[in-house]
């Protein structure tokens, strides 16, 4: 879990954003999001080759049965005090075109105990998950019944930090291969 954390301060922490708009090209623009108030880094390149990573990426093949390839690149959190992310949805509708289709599963890594605050909130569901260093919460985005519909039940939101430091990584696991298409340029 250190590790993961000390490779986001080294890829850099930069303000997170949602997919935006689409453009003339097919691509989607990123979009400030003020429900969204934490930072982010990509675990790409050396992060990604990285040892520690390579373990923590292969335990989530592991667990999931989802093979690495299908999985974004791990995205590296940090909350301080105050921020959060409002109720949305893991699931982006226009996946469903694109090559690797949607995400079917996310997969969230504590990666620190947060002083307070901090959890994982599905107010469908009601159910609340308190940060816990070393813990995985795993869910669905998709229906069992139709992998390419949404399950509007794991709705959820990141609620605020109330004091410490929240840190924790996403991996959002695709139908099918993410990577390749990636370094394509199309996803």
């Amino acid at each position: 879990c250190d590790r993961l954390i000390d490779l986001g301060a080294v890829e850099g922490y930069k303000v997170s954003a949602d997919v935006g708009k689409k453009q003339a090209d097919g691509t989607y623009s990123s979009h400030k999001n003020n429900g969204r108030t934490s930072t982010n880094a990509w675990c790409l390149g050396d992060c990604y080759e990285d040892s520690v990573a390579q373990t923590v990426i292969a335990r989530i093949e592991n667990v999931t049965g989802v093979p690495d390839a299908n999985s974004e690149y791990l995205q590296l959190l940090r909350y301080e005090p105050g921020q959060f992310y409002q109720k949305h949805h893991d699931y982006i509708p226009h996946h469903r075109e694109r090559q690797p289709g949607v995400r079917i599963l996310t997969v969230f890594l504590y990666l620190n105990d947060v002083e307070a605050g901090g959890g994982t909130d599905f107010p469908e569901l009601e159910i609340t998950v308190m940060p816990k260093k070393g813990k995985a919460l795993v869910w669905p985005s998709v229906l069992n019944e139709d992998p390419n519909e949404i399950d509007s039940r794991t709705r959820h939101q990141a609620l605020p930090v109330e004091a410490g430091i929240k840190y924790g990584a996403n991996a959002w696991l695709h139908q099918r291969d993410f990577k390749d298409p990636h370094r394509r340029g199309c996803v």
